[in-house]
């Protein structure tokens, strides 16, 4: 899939957009270093934002063309019936890969539970069950967790985890947002007993002396759903082109970052200041070291196990999470609706196609070497 689409007609060409420092803003930034984006046309201006909920707004008010953004954020903003939301929803045709997220424990709490980290998810709930019904009986203070929004795979994976361990992740504990950059911090200053992030913010926590990986993502729900390319519904609508052209770059950045001696090239990018701003042996460590099982415990897919395809089931289970905890309005959109503006994978399916057409016209046939 080595073969561009590009931007035509009367299509902006000129693109910015945003991203959080997280290792799986990774498409973004290869498909800038690489040259992808300007090999279909694109000339794009990358932006390190914050916290989750200022990437939101800015692509919410136009303020930027398209963002690297939490899958369930692209579905809230489908829910509501309100006409001031009309303006704010978000759409996407282009998933950013699967799995990448991990759960961290404090020294402290990973002192109390009596079992080694990192356990199973049959070890692990039990052991924090019991922590919490201690803590009960003895008047201490709810534990408290940390995620990135209340509205993100990593709350709905955490609420995932407690539900198994008979913990009521409404009543139980506390969860507290925190932007990813700062969960360390957090860790350190006793802010949260724990939080659930992507890399390579639990790394950087072991690396520090900070806490202890307790379990995966991956774990809970093998190869989920994460992070997309969301888009405002007005930009796929008005720019059919630049809108298939930044998929189709995208899409080669994947296929790329899932390729072999992919791993130094993305570490030493990420690592600028203007993306990450870290030391690259972190992400070095964050993407590579193993787990239990043997295997990089970081679990990250980017394009393979149709990886790139943002499947409307996801969507759908999403809602599902937002129901239970309490997070859609009364009057709302129905499921349906929301799942097909949210999630359009014909866009995917076009993209794919024109590139994988291409890609088998332009190379040489048996007679032809």
């Amino acid at each position: 899939m080595s073969n561009p689409i590009t931007s035509q007609g009367t299509d902006c060409t000129e693109l910015n957009l945003g991203f959080l420092p997280l290792l799986d803003a990774a498409p973004l930034i290869v498909a800038q270093e690489a040259g992808f984006f300007a090999d279909a046309g694109l000339q794009v201006r990358l932006h390190r934002e914050g916290n989750w909920a200022s990437l939101r707004d800015k692509l919410s008010l136009k303020l930027i063309d398209a963002a690297h953004l939490l899958a369930p954020l692209v579905v809230a903003s489908q829910t509501s019936l309100a006409s001031t939301a009309i303006r704010n929803r978000l759409t996407t045709s282009l998933s950013l890969g699967l799995n990448g997220n991990a759960i961290t424990f404090s020294n402290a709490l990973s002192a109390a539970l009596g079992c080694a980290l990192p356990a199973t998810q049959a070890e692990l709930g039990p052991a924090l069950k019991a922590v919490i019904d201690d803590r009960h009986k003895r008047g201490l203070p709810k534990l408290v967790f940390g995620t990135v929004f209340p509205m993100s795979m990593h709350t709905y994976l955490l609420r995932a985890f407690f539900d198994q361990a008979n913990i009521d992740p409404n009543q139980d504990i506390g969860i507290r947002v925190v932007p990813p950059q700062q969960m360390v911090e957090a860790l350190t200053q006793g802010d949260v007993d724990g939080f659930c992030v992507g890399e390579p913010w639990n790394t950087d926590a072991v690396r520090a002396c900070q806490g202890n990986l307790a379990l995966l993502g991956y774990d809970i729900w093998p190869d989920a759903p994460e992070k997309v390319l969301a888009v405002h519904a007005d930009f796929a609508d008005q720019q059919p082109d630049t809108h298939q052209a930044l998929i189709g770059a995208l899409l080669r950045a994947c296929q790329w970052l899932d390729g072999p001696n992919s791993l130094a090239s993305v570490a030493h990018w990420l690592a600028k200041p203007d993306y990450l701003n870290c030391d690259s042996d972190l992400l070095l460590e964050a993407m590579q070291a193993p787990w239990h099982d043997g295997q990089p415990r970081w679990h990250k897919v980017f394009f393979r196990n149709r990886a790139t395809y943002p499947n409307p089931d996801h969507a759908r289970w999403m809602l599902t999470q937002m129901q239970a905890a309490r997070q859609l309005p009364e009057k709302r959109v129905s499921d349906a609706e929301v799942i097909d503006r949210a999630y359009q994978p014909e866009i995917w399916i076009k993209v794919f196609k024109k590139m994988t057409t291409v890609a088998k016209a332009e190379t040489p046939t048996d007679s032809e070497t």
